[in-house]
This record gives structure tokens, C-alpha cells and sequence, in this order.
């Protein structure tokens, strides 16, 4: 392996030579790429071999590369030139082509090659890289479209980058990916090239309508997906001249898929977007009158009900989804052509969705803005609730309703309890509201009354009332009253430590403190969750170090604390514990 090695470098001095006589690098700087150069040969002729010892010798010949470019140009210095870099990109070459025979198989170093002989242009040497590779790999699909990438834009080959696809897809036959490429490359062969006459023009169009045609039929008979189908229509939708394509295509979806929710939605969009507009028979520009755009509405609204008239019951509620999204969509956009007309197409496609109990929760809530009449709304509202009895949003909305329209108390609390029953656990926010209305409304009793209802429901919504109350009854009770129901609660399970954190602010408000009532607060909180909560023990612990100043035996009293929180703490939060404590008693 030495006398290899030697005799490479042996090979490389008259360049390094050249490379100092004209003053690109010094003495020093040529002795270090020497140093480098004999590093890299020892480790690709080494007995195990790894592709990283290839790849980072050819980075750093690369950069070398690059960085004699930047010289050049800012020493100007012009001797030499191509002959030095010449050299370097032979030894690259080499590098690359030894890697390949060592690691034939590795696709990344492929991909790099290509992009190399790309720079340098050596098309004829990343030709024959591209046939071995799909020889080896003609299993990978995305040889393939490398392939057929390299030929098509680097090689402005557009025959050879067909002819790659169509054996690719002899071998992959239901690869999307594939048949994709080679649509766009057909469009943007008809479209993009310069051609001096109408003529020519229309020629370069028709011959591209044949040749999607069959890649069409192909696709037809290899890959039976719909989603498909539509991505290639939309594909060819902003190229008129393949309107015959795309009317081949509709006819397929419609004779083999027409029960598929997205095949109508795509169809409206379509005549909204007027696709009919005009057509290139035989790619014949014909002109035809332009729909106005409220009637290219009106087409597109006809387009979505015959699909709902023809479309399974298990699809229906799918399409309804996405017509009811679409004209939401176009609510959007404001005033404009066919205002009433859309408004109307909404109010109408909810009703009917509504009636035939395809309406989400959503697009309940949605329709309730955009009607304005009393009657009206609380009908969609009550509709809603019959379809959806668990929605918070449809029952809040109808307790919000009878709040801003109703001046009899007893009558909003009425509607409250029927949403109270209904939903259960989930009826918090409607507790909320109920509650803010009596502020405004009622006496301390009444408030009180819906607080002590509140504490007894379900834990979702006692945990949040709980530590309320106690607040309320500071502020219209004073402190004493807290503590009472403080005492009555905390012993109630389940056991809430909101409760507890709120009472602790409390006493924390006081102007003079209890500190007995305090320190009985935290004992409870540890004790009821002190086994699985780091930090209630720490807020114990803070509580001694700062309001306990002058006890003399401060430490002990802290220490005890720890002692309890270590027996009592599950072994995964000790060392939690520990890092807070530690904190704590740093900054104390």
C-alpha cells in the first residue's frame, strides 16, 4: 500500500510545483495540501475501505479547486490556467469512478457525480454513469427520474428523457411519480421552446395531445386511483390546448369514480374557473361568448347538486362538507359578483344539509353569523342542539342567546340546567357564563346558591368553582367565611389542589397573618398530594424560609420538611425534588 500511496504523490508534485511557481500558494501551504493529499491516499488504499474516505478526498480536491478559481482572480494570475485545474478534475474523476467499482450501489454518491460533471461539463462521462446506474438500479424508481431529469434539463435531450420514462415505467408500471414527469415534460416541451410560426406551434401541440393520450390510457389501465386521475386533470388544466386530454379524463372519473366526493367537488371548481369557456377543437382556437361570472356561479353551484343527486348516501355528507366549505369560502371574499346569489346558495345548502342531519357543530355555529333575525337564529340553534346535544359551542350560544333576549332571570337559569344536564362534565364554560350574568343581575344569595351547585358537579368543573368561591367569599365575607368553607371542602373527594393553592393566596392577602391557618394549608396540601407533587413541598419549604425568619430553629423545621417530602415523594421525583430544594435554599 506505501509504494501506491508514494507513487500518487509522486504524480502530484509537478502540479503542486506549478502551483507555487506562479505564486497561487506558498511553501507552507503547498507542504499542507501534501500532507492532506498523502493522508486521504492512505485511507482510500487502506484494506477496509469506506465510502467516507472517498467522499471527503473529493470534497476537499473540490474546494481546493474553487479556492485556486478565487485566487486566480483576485491575484490575477493567469498562468497555468486549465492546466493546474485540469489535473484536479482528472483526480476527482478518478476518485469518483474508483468509489463506484468499491460502492456501486450507493445512490447519494451517483447524485453527486452528476452535479460534478454538470459543473465541468463532462457530459459523455456522466452519460455512462447514468447507464450503469440504471443497469444496476433499475429496481429504484428514482434512478429512473434522475435519469430522466439529467437528460431533459441538463442535456436538453427531451427524446432520451421520454424514452428513459416509458422503459422506467415498463418496470414500475403503477409509479405516479414517474408518469408525472413525464407529462411535464411533454407540456413543457409543447409550451416552452421558441417556435417562428403558428404553424409550428400548433404542430408541437397536436403531437403532445397524441402522446398524453397514451400516457393517459396507461396510467388508466396501471393505476386505479382517483386521487391520481385528479391531479393529473389539475395538472392540465392551465393548458388549453389539451382540453380533449382533460375531457378523456373527466369521462374516465365519471364512468368508474363518479361516487367519489372529490370528483364533483373538482368538476364545480372547474365551472366556476370556466374551463368550458373555450375549447381548441383539433387545437382550433373557437371563440365562444364569455359566461358572466355570476352565471359561472350558478354553473358551479348546478355542478355540486347533480353530484349530490347522484352520489351514494355513505358519500353525500362528504360532498355536502365540501360544498358547504366552498360557498363559506366565498362568503369570505366580500361584496363582488353574485353577492345575494351566494348568500342565498348558503343559507339554502345549510337548511338542506341541516334537515337531512349531514350539519356539523361547526357550520352551525358558522351559519348562526350570517343571519340576522331573532327568530331565526334561535330556531338554527335549537336545530343544532337536536343534531349535536353534547356541543358546548350550540349550547352556550343558546344561553348566550337567552341572556341578551330575555329579562326574566328565571327563564335564562331554566335554559342553563337544561344545558347543565346535558353536558355534563363539559358544561364549565356554561357555569362561567351563568355566573357572570348573576353578577350583573342577582344578590349575593343567588351567586351563592349557583357556587354551592357548582362545587358538587363533576371534577372538571368543582375544580375550577372550588378555588372561585373561596375568592368570592373573602371579597363579600371576609376571611373567616373562607376558612369555614376552606375546611368543609378540602376534606371532599376528589381532593382539589386548586383549592388549597387559592386559600394560600388568601392567606397571603391578610393583613395580619394566621400563620397557624397557613401552615395547616400546606400540611393538608402535602398530605393529600405530597406523594406525587414536587411542589407543594417546596412552596412549604419557601413559605418557612420567608415567613419564619426569626425561628431559631428554622433548619431543623425545614429539614424535617425534607425529610418528609424524601419518605413520601415516589422515587422518580426525588431527584426533582432535590434540585429544586436546593435552589430554594440557596437563594433564601
Amino acid at each position: 500500500m506505501t509504494e501506491i500511496v508514494d507513487k500518487h504523490v509522486e504524480s502530484m508534485l509537478e502540479e503542486l510545483e506549478e502551483m507555487q511557481r506562479i505564486k497561487l500558494y506558498t511553501l507552507e501551504e503547498i507542504r499542507a495540501i501534501m500532507v492532506k493529499r498523502k493522508n486521504f491516499e492512505h485511507k482510500i488504499n487502506a484494506s477496509t475501505k469506506e465510502l467516507k474516505s472517498f467522499t471527503d478526498y473529493i470534497s476537499y480536491e473540490r474546494l481546493l479547486l474553487e479556492n485556486i478559481r478565487l485566487r486566480r482572480s483576485k491575484r490575477n494570475i493567469n498562468d497555468k490556467k486549465g492546466s493546474i485545474e485540469h489535473k484536479i478534475i482528472r483526480r476527482i474523476k478518478n476518485l469518483y469512478e474508483i468509489a463506484f467499482q468499491r460502492f456501486p450501489d450507493d445512490i447519494p454518491l451517483f447524485l453527486s457525480f452528476l452535479k460534478f460533471c454538470k459543473r465541468i461539463n463532462h457530459i459523455n462521462a456522466a452519460c455512462d454513469v447514468v447507464s450503469n446506474m440504471l443497469k444496476r438500479h433499475s429496481d429504484n424508481p428514482q434512478i429512473w427520474l434522475v435519469a430522466a431529469n439529467w437528460h431533459a434539463n441538463d442535456r436538453k435531450d427531451v427524446n432520451t428523457a421520454i424514452t428513459t420514462l416509458l422503459k422506467a415505467v415498463a418496470v414500475h408500471k403503477d409509479n405516479k411519480t414517474l408518469y408525472s414527469e413525464m407529462i411535464q415534460i411533454e407540456l413543457s416541451e409543447a409550451t416552452n421552446r421558441n417556435v417562428s410560426t403558428t404553424e409550428e406551434k400548433v404542430t408541437r401541440q397536436k403531437l403532445c395531445v397524441e402522446k398524453l393520450e397514451k400516457i393517459i390510457s396507461t396510467i388508466f389501465q396501471n393505476i386505479n386511483d382517483c386521487g391520481f386521475h385528479i391531479e393529473i386533470l389539475q395538472m392540465l388544466e392551465k393548458f388549453v390546448f389539451t382540453m380533449k386530454v382533460q375531457e378523456m379524463i373527466i369521462e374516465h372519473l365519471l364512468k368508474h369514480n363518479s361516487d367519489d366526493e372529490n370528483i364533483w367537488h373538482v368538476l364545480a371548481q372547474r365551472e366556476r374557473s370556466d374551463f368550458n369557456m373555450e375549447n381548441e377543437s383539433n387545437l382550433e382556437t373557437i371563440t365562444t361568448p364569455r359566461r358572466t361570472p355570476k352565471a359561472r356561479l350558478e354553473a358551479c353551484f348546478a355542478k355540486y347538486k347533480e353530484g349530490l343527486s347522484k352520489v351514494s348516501p355513505e358519500v353525500k355528507p362528504k360532498l355536502w362538507l365540501l360544498y358547504v366549505d366552498f360557498l363559506f369560502k366565498l362568503q369570505e371574499e366580500g361584496t363582488g359578483a353574485g353577492t345575494v346569489l351566494k348568500l342565498k346558495t348558503l343559507k339554502s345548502a345549510l337548511n338542506e344539509m341541516s334537515e337531512e342531519g349531514h350539519l356539523t357543530e361547526k357550520h352551525y355555529i358558522l351559519w348562526l353569523k350570517i343571519v340576522d333575525d331573532e327568530n331565526e337564529t334561535l330556531e338554527i340553534i335549537k336545530r343544532g342542539i337536536r343534531a349535536h346535544p353534547s356541543s358546548v359551542n350550540l349550547w352556550l350560544s343558546r344561553l348566550r342567546y337567552e341572556i341578551e333576549k330575555n329579562d326574566i332571570p328565571s327563564e335564562v337559569d331554566q335554559v342553563f340546567q337544561q344545558s347543565a344536564e346535558a353536558l355534563k362534565e363539559k358544561g364549565l364554560p356554561l357555569w362561567s357564563a351563568i355566573l357572570r350574568y348573576h353578577y350583573l343581575t342577582s344578590d349575593d344569595k343567588k351567586i351563592e346558591q349557583i357556587y354551592q351547585e357548582g362545587i358538587k358537579q363533576p371534577q372538571e368543573i368543582s375544580n375550577t368553582l372550588k378555588p372561585q368561591y373561596l375568592e368570592w367569599l373573602l371579597l363579600k365575607k371576609g376571611i373567616s367565611a373562607a376558612r369555614k368553607v376552606y375546611k368543609m371542602l378540602s376534606t371532599e373527594k376528589p381532593n382539589c389542589k386548586e383549592l388549597h393553592t387559592m386559600m394560600l393566596r388568601l392567606e397571603s392577602m391578610q393583613i395580619e397573618f394566621n400563620y397557624k391557618e397557613w401552615t395547616d394549608v400546606h400540611k393538608l396540601a402535602c398530605k393529600q398530594f405530597g406523594d406525587k407533587d414536587v411542589d407543594v413541598w417546596i412552596n412549604y419549604i419557601e413559605f418557612y424560609l420567608r415567613y419564619h425568619k426569626k425561628n431559631p430553629n428554622i433548619k431543623e423545621c425545614v429539614e424535617q420538611i425534607r425529610k418528609q417530602a424524601m419518605e413520601t415523594l415516589s422515587n422518580e421525583l426525588i431527584c426533582l425534588f432535590e434540585t429544586k430544594f436546593d435552589i430554594v435554599r440557596a437563594s433564601a
